[in-house]
Parts: C-alpha cells; sequence; structure tokens
C-alpha cells in the first residue's frame, strides 16, 4: 500500500513491483504464491500503466513479467463513481472521468443493494471456473476401517493427481466419458461459463501442478476427532488443498427411496492450510526491505547463467533468476507438484563451492523408489561412463546428491571481482546443469512411467 504523502502513489507502485517481482520468482519453485498488483490507470490507461511497469523491470535489469507467471496486474481507470453509473442503470465509458459524485458515503447504500440484487438474478457475469478441482469421496462413517482409512486414501488421490497434466486429466474424462474433443472445457461452457479455451487449461494446469484442490469427506455421520484429523492434514504438507467434512444424513422414504441431506452449514470443518517447501530456506524480510549485497550478487549470477538458456531436452523447464543461493527445477511426474524429485545448483560461499545435482523428497515412496533405482551401484557406473568419472554421490544432512561438485572463489560474484573466475563458474553451471539434467531426466521419466 502507498504510503499518503510520502512519494507519488504511482511511483511508489512502480519502484515496489520490480521488488516483488524478484521476491515472487524467488520463492516460486519453493512455495505456491502469486503477486496481485494495482495501478491506477488515471489519465494513462491500462496499456501505459502496464508498458510503465515493463520499463521499470528493465530499468533494474530483469526481464518484464511473463506469460505463465502468476502475476495479475489491475488497472481500475478513473473513479467509483463509474460503479455508481453503472449501477444506477447507465452506460458507462471508463474513459470519462466526470461521473457525478455522492454527497455522503451512505448515499451509495441503494446501488449496494441493486449490486447485491443483480448477482443474486445473475445479472452480473459470475466469475470464471478458474480451474481449481474437487475430489469427494463417500465413506459410511460407521465402519471403523473406514474412518481410520478414508483421509489417507484421499491424500493419495490428491497426491497422484497433482502429478498429472491438463493433457492427462483431459484423456482420462474422454475416455471415461466417451467423448472426444476438449470434454472438461465443453463441460464447464455448458454449465454457462464463459471463459477462453486457452486460458482455462493453463489454470487447470496450475491448479493441479500447486495441488490446489478441494477435498471431500462424505459421511452418513462425522465422528472424527477434529484435533486428530488436522494433525494427520499438517503431516502431509505437500498440497495446497482444502479438506472439508461433510455430515450427509440418509433418510429412506415410503416408496423405498432414499433423501440425502448434506449438513454443510452444521457440521463442515475447513482445514486451511499455507504450504511452505521447506527444502530450501529462505531468509525473513519484509515485503519492503530491498535485496541485500549478497542477494544481488546472487540474482546478477543466476541472471547470467539463465541469459538465453535452454536445456538440451526441451521438455525441461529452465528456472528463474533469484537472489537464493540456489536454483530448482522440477522433475515432471515425479509428485508433490513436479517436486518429489527434483535438480538444483548452489553457490554455497561458506564452503566455497559450486554443486550441481539429482536429490529428492524423503517422504514421497515414488520419488525415493526412483532415486534408489537410478543411483544404485549397477547404475552409476554406466552413469559415469556417459557424464564423467567425476559424477559422485554424496549426503547432505538427510538428502542424497547425485551430481557434481567443484571449488569456486565466491569473491568474484562481487562487482570488483575476477571476471574470468565469474565467466569460468558461469560457464561450468551452464554445462554441468544442462548436461546432468538432459541425460537424467529421461531416464527419470520412463523410471516413473514403469513404477507401480
Amino acid at each position: 500500500m502507498a504510503p499518503e504523502g510520502a512519494i507519488p502513489a504511482e511511483q511508489f507502485v512502480r519502484e515496489q513491483f520490480v521488488r516483488e517481482l524478484q521476491e515472487y520468482r524467488g520463492r516460486r519453485n519453493q512455495v505456491a504464491c502469486a503477486l496481485a498488483v494495482m495501478i491506477d490507470g488515471d489519465n494513462a490507461g491500462v496499456g501505459q500503466r502496464r508498458a510503465t511497469l515493463d520499463d521499470a523491470c528493465r530499468e533494474a535489469g530483469i526481464e518484464p513479467r511473463q506469460n505463465g507467471e502468476s502475476v495479475a496486474v489491475f488497472v481500475p481507470t478513473w473513479n467509483i463513481e463509474t460503479w455508481i453509473a453503472y449501477l444506477n442503470g447507465g452506460n458507462v465509458d471508463e474513459g470519462r472521468r466526470n461521473y457525478p459524485r455522492l454527497a455522503r458515503e451512505r448515499e451509495c447504500r441503494a446501488q449496494v443493494n441493486n449490486l447485491v440484487g443483480m448477482r443474486r438474478q445473475h445479472d452480473l457475469r459470475p466469475p470464471a471456473p478458474r480451474g481449481r478441482l474437487v475430489l469427494a469421496e463417500f465413506k459410511l462413517w460407521r465402519n471403523p476401517q473406514a474412518r481410520r482409512e478414508v483421509i489417507g486414501q484421499i491424500l493419495d488421490y490428491a497426491k497422484e493427481l497433482a502429478s498429472w497434466g491438463y493433457e492427462d486429466l483431459q484423456r482420462e474424462i474422454s475416455k471415461t466419458l466417451r467423448k472426444p474433443g476438449n470434454v472438461l472445457y465443453d463441460l464447464v461452457r455448458a454449465g454457462g461459463a464463459e471463459i477462453d479455451e486457452a486460458e482455462f487449461a493453463d489454470d487447470v494446469a496450475r491448479c493441479l501442478r500447486r495441488g490446489e484442490f478441494l477435498l471431500l469427506i462424505v459421511g452418513d455421520g462425522i465422528r472424527e476427532d477434529t484435533a486428530r484429523i488436522v494433525d494427520f492434514v499438517q503431516r502431509h504438507a505437500g498440497l495446497c488443498f482444502n479438506l472439508a467434512l461433510v455430515e450427509a444424513a440418509i433418510y429412506r422414504g415410503g416408496d423405498g427411496g432414499l433423501l440425502v441431506q448434506p449438513r454443510v452449514l452444521a457440521k463442515t470443518v475447513l482445514l486451511r492450510r499455507t504450504i511452505i517447501e521447506s527444502a530450501a530456506p529462505e531468509p525473513e524480510r519484509g515485503a519492503d526491505a530491498p535485496l541485500s549485497d549478497e542477494e544481488r550478487e546472487n540474482l546478477r549470477f543466476w541472471t547470467s547463467v539463465m541469459r538465453g538458456f535452454v536445456f538440451s531436452d526441451v521438455t525441461v523447464e529452465p528456472p528463474a533468476p533469484a537472489g537464493e543461493p540456489s536454483l530448482f527445477v522440477r522433475v515432471r511426474n515425479s509428485g508433490y507438484g513436479d517436486r518429489g524429485l527434483w535438480f538444483g545448483v548452489r553457490a554455497r560461499r561458506r564452503q566455497r563451492d559450486l554443486d550441481c545435482y539429482l536429490t529428492r523428497r524423503n517422504d514421497l515412496a515414488l520419488a525415493s523408489r526412483v532415486y534408489e533405482e537410478l543411483a544404485a551401484d549397477g547404475s552409476i557406473a554406466g552413469l559415469r561412463a556417459e557424464l564423467g568419472d567425476s559424477l559422485e554421490l554424496w549426503s547432505d544432512g538427510n538428502n542424497p546428491r547425485l551430481g557434481f561438485r567443484r571449488a569456486f572463489d565466491p569473491a568474484c560474484l562481487s562487482p570488483g571481482g575476477d571476471p574470468g573466475a565469474y565467466a569460468d563458474a558461469v560457464v561450468w553451471v551452464r554445462e554441468t546443469l544442462d548436461r546432468l539434467a538432459s541425460s537424467l531426466h529421461p531416464r527419470l521419466q520412463r523410471l516413473l512411467a514403469d513404477a507401480p
């Protein structure tokens, strides 16, 4: 929020946007996050405001907002009086700034009531679906075994679904319904939603990747201790889901039919979760704090590494530069939002080394099994023959590593450092990361596909 009177609000948003965009890019591979920016259009208009933010990024030496990034820029034009005129029944032009103002704020009550009524009558277009999926598991809660297993089952379903892409989901829906085409999108459109097909597919793919699901457990009588359920769910900190418990009372009618009454309002327990990836801890700092000198050096180095970088295996997505000492490359279909397995590269100042490696989460059976099979004694000799004798196995705490390490002088990262050593480090990271990821990623995909 722009502070009053310090600097013009437009200037504040423009300068803060660069910092927040860098912060978002540094966190997005470790935590599900998004960046929302609001800046008044005033007399500049939407296009010019967005161009201004792009120019601010270029001046700071970073890439402007990219397609596929969860960064939303809102540019409201002119004043709330535009909305008042609309709710009074008139046609409005957002380029006009002289709609009549109300004498007192409370006089907008009638227009607010109009807005409520329009929503109830669906006179306003309802929000477009954002691709969030609902998974439901139905159980008879009188069965003790069901009470013990149902939560684990639905979490397993969610973890499996999080390894899918949009094409996988679409394929299974088409097979089940025996209909060709983009059936999921067709169903949503048939329900009255107005949304672009490509945008809808991107939204669904993003929710799948992050594990953003609503999980419903529906039973005929919820008796489970809520505290125990919360504790169990918090131990599965891999997906960004909401969990709702719905009690459904079942009555038998005189004609033999069944009446199911969901007791949502009275009995539903909604467990909201915020997921933070612990594999790459980040320093805490206020939202307004600038990057430290070390973070600026890291950002400069990773930007040099990633500039124009493309993996030889084009199915591997290059990471975005960040101010952290590490970069992470996801492995598709490895679970946990494609973060069950990942490639990492680190510039470790204290240890004075660079390392480039493959590792895995310790709490995912599939990722652990695939990693152990790849790094088994019988396989490592063949990998060294292909990738080089310097390929090694080591452990960092409880986390196994398969990759390469080399010494380096962190002083070269500073602006006055040795440019030759800096360039050598950049070349080593680019070549080593590509060689490791592009060689192992196809193997990992085969092992993941063949895993039981």
